[in-house]
């Protein structure tokens, strides 16, 4: 089944937030992120219901080299992800 993917404002700023951080350390670190991300990304896709539902419907996919959770819901054509937080932060 094909998906469309949305980004809310909130992931888009964690994001944006995420390349901030890592671009400051080293630049590829942030290139490895990104690919470990997107790969992430396609595996929700090919398989949205694999992880399990965590809060409000919201289902979480963690990367595995890097401490991110993406937070996704998907209905019939849409994969909608929230937000992608660090797994040892605390978030209101």
């Amino acid at each position: 089944m094909s998906y469309s993917l949305i980004f809310r404002i909130e992931a888009e700023k964690d994001l944006e937030d995420i390349q901030d951080y890592y671009n400051k350390i080293l630049p590829s670190i942030t290139d490895n992120f990104f690919i470990e991300f997107f790969e992430t990304m396609d595996f929700i896709e090919d398989e949205p219901k694999l992880f399990q539902v965590r809060y409000r419907g919201i289902r979480i996919a963690p990367l595995y080299r890097f401490p991110y959770g993406i937070h996704y819901k998907e209905t019939k054509n849409k994969i909608v992800v929230y937000r992608v937080l660090h797994t040892k932060r605390y978030f209101k």
